[in-house]
């Protein structure tokens, strides 16, 4: 009878993996390693996870999960008082966590998270913005714009943001902050009729 699935081995081989990550790169971090950071045998990374590459493709959804969460959660919310600035914080904050993924997708590594599966996970993401931004339109909440268009836009300075004060730190985050609320908040404040 095959031993049950223990979803707290699971995480710890996943959190054992963003360490090794981080430490060495994802080319060159080991399931060996990942196991004895794990506190498991080497096979026992394997009832959880085909390859490295499937440990991979476990934490990069794991990611876009999360960040899914904050859409959710934030989107709807923009065009409340200090809305778009709570958005900002979140995704600043979520990407603190996640720098040592984030970190791997570097310009110097432009194979990192161009595999189908990110490609999918990204347009999932940015469907799920687009409907709440249509929503929004549609209630009058914010300007007409095209949903993806306008979804593509704030995910690119989302990612400006992140890459900028969180990954490389060569821009101050609270000029980012103040600079795209403004922006953010005048484009997608309605017209008057």
């Amino acid at each position: 009878m095959a031993r049950p699935v223990d979803p707290v081995k699971r995480q710890a081989i996943m959190h054992a993996a963003k360490k090794m990550i981080e430490r060495d790169g994802y080319q060159s971090a080991k399931i060996a390693e990942i196991a004895a950071e794990a506190g498991v045998a080497a096979g026992t990374v394997y009832l959880y996870f085909d390859s490295k590459e499937a440990i991979a493709a476990a934490l990069a959804s794991d990611f876009f999960e999360q960040a899914g969460g904050l859409t959710t959660k934030y989107v709807p919310l923009l065009m409340e008082p200090n809305g778009i600035e709570n958005y900002i914080d979140a995704v600043v904050a979520f990407a603190t966590t996640e720098k040592c993924i984030l970190a791997q997708i570097r310009p110097s590594n432009p194979t990192m998270a161009d595999d189908d599966y990110s490609k999918q996970k990204r347009r999932e993401l940015q469907g799920q913005m687009s409907t709440i931004l249509k929503r929004l339109m549609d209630e009058g909440v914010i300007e007409r714009y095209d949903p993806i268009g306008l979804s593509s836009i704030i995910f690119g300075i989302m990612h400006s943001i992140v890459m900028g004060s969180v990954v490389f730190e060569d821009f101050p985050l609270t000029v980012y902050k103040e600079t795209a609320a403004m922006v953010l908040r005048k484009a997608l404040h309605p017209a008057a009729k």
